[in-house]
C-alpha cells in the first residue's frame, strides 16, 4: 500500500509541474546544494544518507525495515530541519512552514518531515482538494469529525471546529552493557606526556525517546507529515572503575583541556511507523576521557591513582534542559606520585560514560545524560628565600617544599545538540569535593608557620600575634594551629591561613620558647609543621609616649601621610598602653607621580606603604623590634616608617592604599618622641 501512495503523489506531483512548465515558488525559493551520499548506519535496521543540505536544513534519503512493526521496508526522502532558522530556509509550501513555527515551543527544536507527503500538501493547496495520496492517510481531527467523502474546494484549510494537535509517542528498552576502558592518549598542546586509562564501566538501566508527530489541518482532516524531536531519558544503575596515569613535562604557563571520545557502542535502536512516517530512535554510550590542565611555571608530574562511581539515576532532557535526580557513590584509591616542579601545577582527569538517546542519528538530533568522576591533583613547589620570617629574627629563611594533593568528585552531565552545530552541555547534579590524600614529598620546610608579632613584651601584659602559614602557601583553607607559648600553657587557634590573631600575657620575666605548630587545615591536609620563637619577657615595656600620624589625603594609588593637631614630634602624643598600627615603608626609589606637587614639607618617600594590626605600644622597645614586625609582616625590605623619609619632615607621600580609619605608629630620628626613647 505504502508504494502505491508514494508511486501515486510521484506521478501527480511529475504531472502538475509538467503541466506549470515550472518548479512552484516554495520550491524556488531557496539555494540549496547537492550533497554527495555519505552512508550513516545508526543502526542495522536504519540507513540514510544526505541528498542536499542548507543553513540548518537537509534533505536524506532514509531506507530501513520496520521490524518493530510489520518487518516492512521503507525508503523515504526527509527533511531534517533545525530551529527556527532552518524552518524559514528550508524549501516547504508556506502553509507548513507556518503550521511548524507556530508549535516552535523552546530554543532549539528539531523537525523531520516526509518531502512526498509536504509536497502533496502543497499539490492539494493549489488545487483546491486533497489528492489520492492524502487521502489515503488522512485522520479525523481531535473532536473526531467524520471525513469528507469527496474533495470540496470550497473547504477553508481550517475546517471547521476540530484542531489537528500532535500526537505523543515513546519507546523505551531496557539495556545492560559491560565494557572495558583500556586506551592512552598522547596529550600535546603544551604537556609533554601521556594519559593513560584502564578499567571498565557497566550499566543496567532503560532508555526512551519521545517524540511528537506533527498533524496538518487541510480541508477538514488531518495529515500526518512530520515528527519533532521531544526528550530523551535514560535512567537505571551504574558503575564505572578507571584506573589513571598522568605523566608528561609542563612547559608553559596557560590553562590546556583535552577530551578524547573512547567509544560509543551501539545500545539499541527502534524503527516504526507513526501512521506513514517512518521513525528510527536509537540509543548509545558515548565514552569520553579528558584532562583540564593548569600550571603556573615549567615542571613535571606522573601520578597513578584509580577511582570508582556506582549509583542509580533518572533523568529526561529536551535539547534545551534536564530534569530528575541522581544518587552515586564514590571510592579512590590513590598509588603513587612523583614530580618536581617550582610553582603549580593542577590536573583534573575524567572518564565519563554517557546514554545517548537521538532521533534518526546522533548527527541530526540527540540528548545526552553523563557520569562523570573527577580526580583532582594538585603540585605545588617552592624553593627560595621570599617567603617570610617565621623565627622573627629579622631574616627571611630559605626554605623549599614539594607537597601533592588529590580530591574527588563525581558529576552527573548532560549535552544536547542538533545537526552537530549548537551543542550544550550542562551539570546537572554532583558530589560534594572529597579530599584521598596529601603527600609532604620532600619534608617541606616551607609548610612551617609564622608567628608574627613582638620579639620583647613586658611582663603581665597581653601581648597581640598572628599566626600564619608562610606567604608562598597556595592554599586559603583555615588552618588549625597548636601554639606552644613555653610557660606550660598551650593553645589551639584556628583561623585564616594569612593571619589568625592570638594573644598571651607572661606571669614571668625571661627567654620564653615558643613553638607554632600547623597541625592541618580544613580541607584535609595534615602538616605537623613546626616553627620556635623566642620571646623576651622584660620586667617593664616601653614607656615613653610615641608619635602618631594620620591618613591626610588620597589620589589615586597614592596616600599622603603627616602630622595634624594632635602629633607631637618632639615628646610624643601618644600612651604606649595604646595599641595601634604601624606604619610600614619599604622603599625601592620608585618614580614620583609629576601629577602631585612635592616641597621640603610635603616630600616623596620613593617606596609603599602599609598598616599592620594593632600593635601596643609597650612592645615597641627598640627601633629594631618595630622593624622587625614591619618585615615579618610585609616581607624583607620593610621598616618602620620615620619623619624625615620624605628627605624633609612633617609629612610626605608614598604609593599605597591604606586604612584612614585610625592613627598610627611613625618613628622619629632626631627627638625623643618614640615609645622606646
Amino acid at each position: 500500500m505504502r508504494n502505491s501512495i508514494d508511486k501515486l503523489a510521484l506521478h501527480t506531483l511529475a504531472v502538475l509541474l509538467l503541466a506549470m512548465g515550472a518548479q512552484p515558488a516554495w520550491a524556488q525559493q531557496k539555494q540549496v546544494k547537492t550533497v554527495s551520499p555519505s552512508a550513516s548506519i545508526p543502526g542495522e535496521t536504519y540507513w540514510q544518507y544526505t541528498l542536499e543540505e542548507g543553513s540548518s536544513w537537509q534533505l536524506v534519503q532514509s531506507s530501513g525495515y520496520a521490524v518493530d512493526d510489520d518487518g516492512r521496508y521503507f525508503s523515504e526522502r526527509m527533511y531534517m530541519i533545525q530551529d527556527v532558522n532552518g524552518l524559514y530556509n528550508a524549501p516547504l509550501p508556506a502553509g507548513v512552514r507556518e503550521d511548524l513555527l507556530s508549535s516552535v515551543d523552546a530554543t532549539s527544536t528539531a523537525f523531520v518531515l516526509s518531502e512526498t507527503i509536504v509536497n502533496e500538501i502543497a499539490i492539494s493547496e493549489q488545487q483546491g482538494w486533497l489528492t489520492p495520496a492524502l487521502q489515503a492517510i488522512a485522520e479525523p481531527d481531535d473532536i473526531g469529525e467524520p471525513l469528507p467523502i469527496a474533495p470540496s474546494s470550497g473547504m477553508s484549510r481550517l475546517g471547521l471546529f476540530g484542531k489537528c494537535s500532535d500526537k505523543v509517542v515513546s519507546k523505551n528498552k531496557s539495556f545492560n552493557y559491560s565494557t572495558p576502558l583500556n586506551t592512552n592518549f598522547n596529550i600535546g598542546g603544551g604537556f609533554s606526556g601521556n594519559l593513560s586509562l584502564t578499567g571498565d564501566a557497566q550499566t543496567s538501566a532503560s532508555g526512551e525517546v519521545q517524540v511528537n508527530l506533527k498533524r496538518y489541518k487541510i480541508f477538514g482532516i488531518c495529515i500526518p507529515y512530520g515528527v519533532k524531536f521531544d526528550h530523551a531519558r535514560a535512567y537505571g544503575t551504574v558503575m564505572v572503575n578507571t584506573g589513571t596515569t598522568l605523566s608528561g613535562t609542563v612547559n608553559y604557563a596557560s590553562p590546556g583541556n583535552w577530551e578524547w571520545q573512547i567509544a560509543k557502542p551501539h545500545l539499541f535502536g527502534f524503527t516504526f511507523f507513526i501512521g506513514p512516517i517512518p521513525v528510527y530512535v536509537g540509543f548509545n554510550l558515548p565514552i569520553t576521557a579528558g584532562l583540564e590542565l593548569k600550571a603556573s611555571v615549567t615542571g613535571s608530574v606522573t601520578y597513578s591513582a584509580s577511582e570508582a562511581a556506582s549509583g542509580y539515576f533518572d533523568y529526561s532532557c529536551t535539547l534545551d534542559s534536564c530534569g530528575g535526580y541522581a544518587n552515586i557513590s564514590t571510592s579512590s584509591s590513590p598509588q603513587t606520585f612523583t614530580g618536581s616542579v617550582s610553582g603549580r601545577i593542577q590536573p583534573t582527569v575524567y572518564a565519563q560514560v554517557g546514554f545517548r538517546g537521538y532521533l534518526y542519528s546522533d548527527s541530526f538530533a540527540y540528548a545526552q545524560v553523563g557520569v562523570r568522576p573527577y580526580l583532582y591533583g594538585d603540585l605545588w613547589g617552592y624553593y627560595g628565600n621570599n617567603c617570610g620570617d617565621a623565627n622573627g629574627d629579622g631574616y627571611y629563611e630559605t626554605v623549599d617544599a614539594l607537597t601533592f594533593d588529590l580530591d574527588w568528585q563525581i558529576y552527573i552531565t548532560a549535552q544536547a545538540d542538533t545537526f552537530l552545530t549548537s551543542e550544550k552541555r550542562w551539570n546537572l547534579w554532583n558530589t560534594a569535593r572529597w579530599h584521598i590524600n596529601y603527600w609532604d614529598l620532600i619534608g617541606s620546610d616551607a609548610l612551617q608557620p609564622m608567628l608574627v608579632g613582638a620579639g620583647s613584651v613586658p611582663v603581665n601584659f597581653s601581648q597581640g600575634y598572628t599566626a600564619r602559614m608562610r606567604p608562598c602557601w597556595p592554599y586559603t583553607d583555615n588552618v588549625n594551629y597548636q601554639l606552644a607559648w613555653g610557660d606550660g600553657t598551650t593553645s589551639y587557634p584556628s583561623g585564616a591561613a594569612t593571619g589568625t590573631a592570638v594573644s598571651h600575657s607572661w606571669s614571668s620575666t625571661g627567654t620564653k620558647g615558643l613553638t607554632l605548630t600547623a597541625v592541618s587545615d580544613a580541607h584535609g591536609r595534615v602538616f605537623n609543621a613546626s616553627t620556635a620563637r623566642n620571646i623576651q619577657v622584660t620586667q617593664g615595656g616601653a614607656t615613653h609616649l610615641g608619635l602618631t600620624w594620620k591618613v591626610l589625603g588620597t589620589n589615586g594609588s597614592y596616600v599622603h601621610v603627616g602630622n595634624d593637631s594632635l602629633s607631637n614630634v618632639y615628646s610624643g602624643d601618644t600612651s604606649p598602653s595604646v595599641s595601634l598600627p604601624i606604619l610600614c615603608l619599604k622603599k625601592d626609589n620608585r618614580t614620583a607621580p609629576s601629577y602631585i606637587t612635592f616641597d621640603f614639607y610635603n616630600g616623596w618617600a620613593g617606596g609603599e606603604v602599609r598598616l599592620t594590626g594593632p600593635v601596643a605600644g609597650t612592645s615597641l622597645t627598640s627601633r629594631s623590634a618595630a622593624d622587625a614586625i614591619c618585615a615579618g609582616t610585609f616581607g624583607t625590605g620593610f621598616r618602620m616608617a620615620e619623619f624625615h623619609d620624605g628627605n624633609g619632615g612633617w609629612t610626605w607621600w608614598a604609593q599605597g592604599v591604606i586604612s584612614s580609619a585610625s592613627r598610627f605608629w611613625v618613628a622619629i630620628n632626631d627627638q625623643p618622641a618614640n615609645p622606646w626613647n
